[in-house]
């Protein structure tokens, strides 16, 4: 059976392949209102010869269709019409399905019954897409926020029915929220959960940054238990793992889900060049990340010297800056110190229960006093690690001290003997000149290339404003400096000329910045936050007094 009703000037033609009338007439009737010509069909082979008549721009499949499956028929059509945009809508879709359509390039891929919003919102930005870019729906897209969620109007990002009251602004000096997997009570962890609160609705990409070792997974699973996104599932990615294939399955739960979900990132700092490529096209939702498109929220988990990496160019810039538009910090374990006890608390119960031990783990007086006591350079990990080889370890249920430090003495000699040494950076690729030596004075942005291109003889000898230095005496050169050996050299000492000489040091400066290679100047981005040990009005200062000393 076919049906098509046509719409004047309609804003794409739909082909509808569903063997249920009930859904193809409900189908048809929401894109009909949307300006759709539909055209709808209970059998493929009927689909198939309407296809020969006329260009669909996107086609609405169900899977289990008579005389051959929805994948069956789409291979078929892609025959007739290779661009047109597909969209997967069955009750009979599994998990290895989902994942097995995504990997062909399909656009959607929605549950019976489909949330009309959801449907329609999915057909309007997969036909903006293939259609004429310029087009595109505006609000579209992964990265936009839901200000309408927000308010408390949506009980999701793709509901369609009230949701309840939003709850009332917490009040400060009082949690934002009851923790589940990552609980505290101290004055750092509130301020925390006030911060998180804010940013609970958002679908922006949420970066949270921390020393090594943060609870960056609990917290991000106790913020999507608060957000709108808390009916969803929650995915989690390790970097080392952040592959497109693998991604892909951990993305298949959204597909079969009514809500959208929560995708985790852990160790984004760690990511290698193309994993970055891969994370730029996940956020834009382009190419085999189609299917996936407003079906999650992404939140980022990274070690706090991203922007280093950044400025050292092992991280992209403009990625860098996309992801770090809403950033948050997480405390260290030392601001935490408050919670240390809470945390071990439950850490102890987390183990007993996922071993089924009979035993009920406690500290010892003392025991706790200790764990109070250490700095927890590797943070809320080195905490679990110490507790669970404690734990495993087979002692008393009690723990005192002394099975305290010999489970930490072996989570710190793991540690050592995992412990990669950081290869040197080569000077030739370093992308801004290198650290000046002990009283040098190096101008980070150059007026000039002089500025940074000094010979090594001009950088040994003083610039003297008074006499010039004997001719018969050569400069000495950098070789003769000893670093290793007391005494020390004395510091070298660049002063200032002054103003009248300052023409006189234009040819010799001319000359040396001549021999320096291009390659190695390198600009700093004005655009992208600055790292901690940037400081902005410094180096301006140096920058103008280095202009002014050389200006004729």
């Amino acid at each position: 059976m076919s049906e098509e009703i046509k719409v004047a000037s309609p804003r794409a033609h739909v082909l509808v392949v569903e063997d249920s009338s009930v859904f193809r007439e409900m189908q048809g009737l929401l894109l009909r209102q949307a300006g759709y010509s539909v055209s709808g069909h209970e059998h493929p082979h009927t689909a198939l010869a309407a296809a020969r008549e006329r260009k669909f721009e996107l086609v609405i499949i169900d899977y289990e269709l008579p005389e051959m499956n929805g994948q069956q028929f789409m291979h078929e059509l892609r025959k007739i019409i290779p661009d047109i945009a597909i969209i997967f809508v069955s009750g009979s879709l599994t998990l290895e399905l989902a994942i097995q359509l995504s990997k062909q390039g399909v656009a959607g891929i929605f549950n019976k019954p489909a949330n009309p919003k959801t449907l329609l919102e999915k057909i309007n930005e997969t036909i903006s897409r293939t259609g004429s870019r310029d087009a595109a729906l505006p609000g579209k897209g992964s990265s936009s926020p839901l200000p309408a969620a927000r308010r408390g109007n949506s009980a999701s990002p793709f509901g369609s029915t009230p949701a309840t009251i939003a709850a009332a602004e917490p009040f400060d000096g009082e949690l934002a929220y009851a923790p589940v997997h990552f609980p505290g009570r101290c004055e750092a962890f509130r301020d925390l959960t006030h911060r998180l609160w804010k940013v609970r609705d958002f679908r922006a990409v949420l970066l949270l940054q921390g020393e090594p070792g943060s609870p960056f997974e609990p917290l991000a699973r106790d913020l999507a238990a608060i957000s709108i996104f808390r009916d969803g599932p929650i995915m989690v990615c390790e970097a080392a793992q952040f592959e497109v294939a693998h991604l892909i399955e951990v993305l298949a739960p959204t597909l079969l889900s009514a809500d959208a979900g929560t995708l985790i990132v852990l160790g984004v700092d760690q990511l290698t060049p193309a994993q970055q490529k891969i994370l730029a096209t996940l956020m834009g939702s382009r190419d085999v990340f189609l299917p996936f498109a407003r079906r999650f929220r992404l939140v980022l988990a990274g070690s706090n010297h991203l922007s280093e990496l950044a400025d050292n160019g092992r991280f992209d810039e403009t990625l860098y800056y996309k992801i770090s538009s809403l950033s948050i910090a997480i405390p260290s374990l030392q601001e935490l110190r408050g919670d240390i006890l809470l945390h071990a608390r439950q850490l102890l119960d987390q183990h007993a229960a996922s071993t089924y031990a009979d035993k009920i783990f406690s500290l010892t007086t003392a025991a706790a006093s200790w764990l109070e006591s250490q700095d927890w350079p590797g943070n809320f990990a080195e905490l679990s690690r110490t507790l669970h080889a404690a734990v495993s370890a087979g002692g008393k249920p009690e723990l005192d001290v002394k099975a305290l430090e010999a489970a930490h003495a072996k989570v710190l000699a793991e540690d050592a003997a995992h412990a990669k040494p950081v290869p040197a950076t080569p000077r030739s690729s370093a992308p801004f000149p290198a650290p000046a030596r002990s009283g040098q004075t190096a101008h980070p942005f150059p007026a000039k290339p002089a500025l940074t291109a000094v010979a090594p003889a001009a950088a040994a000898a003083p610039v003297s404003t008074s006499a010039p230095a004997p001719t018969s005496s050569p400069a000495p050169t950098a070789t003769a400096i000893s670093f290793t050996t007391p005494p020390a050299p004395p510091p070298v000492v660049v002063e200032r000329p002054a103003p009248a000489m300052a023409h006189n040091l234009q040819p010799a400066l001319a000359s040396t910045a001549s021999k320096r290679p291009a390659e190695t100047l390198t600009a700093r981005s004005i655009f992208r936050p600055a790292s901690g040990a940037y400081d902005f009005s410094k180096r301006l200062s140096e920058s103008l007094d280095a202009a002014e000393a050389i200006a004729p």
